[in-house]
């Protein structure tokens, strides 16, 4: 009983310390690293920017992506540890809070497993992964994409877009053909030694696969109406296609940049500059709508994913 409390006490001290060390580097980051309030003061937020209506959107939207993720996830779970909404919901915002101090948003497994039981948490990391992998995907083809799109009057490496394509299509391959892989290679030793934990990889069939893919992609074009409702309020004039060809590059290189969070929000700046100013001069405008859909997806639910991790119990 002594030790059951003691450890109780430790995680609950643990937890306090991880939380306090976020908040001060989150803003640390924001008003001393990226001085993101001195951007936002070069802006007359009643004369300089448009219709608030598309940061109420935008806001809106967000809670729908991370609605659709928790969907995804809860789906994906379910087979192995039944979830209700609400509890997937607060898996999600946990994986975002822990996501601030790891690279690659690799914290979003430890977010999330710590909402389920002890045997389940393995588990539960690979579905996760399951889901991420389906994600890539929709973000690299968008990419593949968007390069297409600039091609060789902006980039001197068009030439490699054939091969990004089979590389996406290989990676669909594989995607959808998780279950054959793992039959093939289940009686390696090691993997058969480990078959209780990563027999996920047998329990979704192409079909299933495919709707989680669905997911994502529909995932992928709330990003990009978010991105495009803050450029329009921002006044960054852009026709559309061009706008969501910059947005879908952006979104690529962040993907495959290995960065923190708390420096993608540095990367963000720099990826959005490279491809927006090829059609818009109004820096400013650029940078404070890759900022601000930073703090709309990732500062807000990281700030709820802290008190969601708090009320965990140990």
């Amino acid at each position: 009983m002594f030790q059951t409390t003691k450890y109780k006490q430790l995680i609950k001290v643990a937890k306090i310390v991880f939380l306090l060390l976020v908040s001060v580097f989150v803003i640390y980051k924001l008003f001393y690293a990226y001085k993101i309030n001195t951007l936002f003061k070069t802006f007359d937020l009643h004369k300089d920017v448009g219709n608030w209506n598309y940061v109420i959107l935008t806001c809106i939207f967000m809670l729908f992506n991370y609605g659709l993720e928790a969907v995804k996830w809860r789906w994906l779970i379910s087979r192995f540890e039944p979830k209700t909404f609400s509890t997937a919901i607060k898996a999600v915002f946990s994986g975002i809070t822990f996501n601030i101090i790891t690279p690659n948003q690799m914290g979003d497994f430890a977010g999330r497993v710590i909402h389920l039981d002890t045997m389940n948490k393995w588990r539960g990391s690979l579905v996760t992964a399951i889901g991420h992998f389906a994600q890539v995907i929709v973000t690299l083809f968008f990419g593949m994409c968007s390069f297409a799109y600039f091609g060789k009057a902006y980039f001197d490496f068009a030439y490699w877009l054939p091969l990004g394509f089979l590389f996406v299509l290989a990676l669909i391959f594989v995607y959808l053909r998780l279950n054959w892989i793992y039959q093939s290679i289940k009686q390696w030793l090691w993997v058969n030694k480990l078959e209780k934990y990563v027999n996920v990889f047998e329990s979704f069939n192409e079909w299933q696969l495919l709707y989680i893919l669905g997911l994502s992609f529909i995932r992928y074009l709330v990003y990009l109406m978010q991105y495009y409702f803050l450029l329009q309020f921002f006044k960054v004039e852009i026709s559309f296609i061009p706008a969501a060809a910059c947005i879908i590059g952006t979104f690529c290189v962040q993907s495959v940049v290995p960065s923190f969070l708390l420096l993608e929000i540095g990367l963000r700046g720099a990826s959005a500059l490279a491809f927006f100013t090829l059609f818009s001069s109004n820096q400013e405008g650029i940078l404070l709508a890759a900022y601000s859909l930073w703090i709309v997806n990732m500062l807000l639910p990281s700030i709820l994913g802290m008190y969601f991790i708090f009320k965990v119990k140990s």
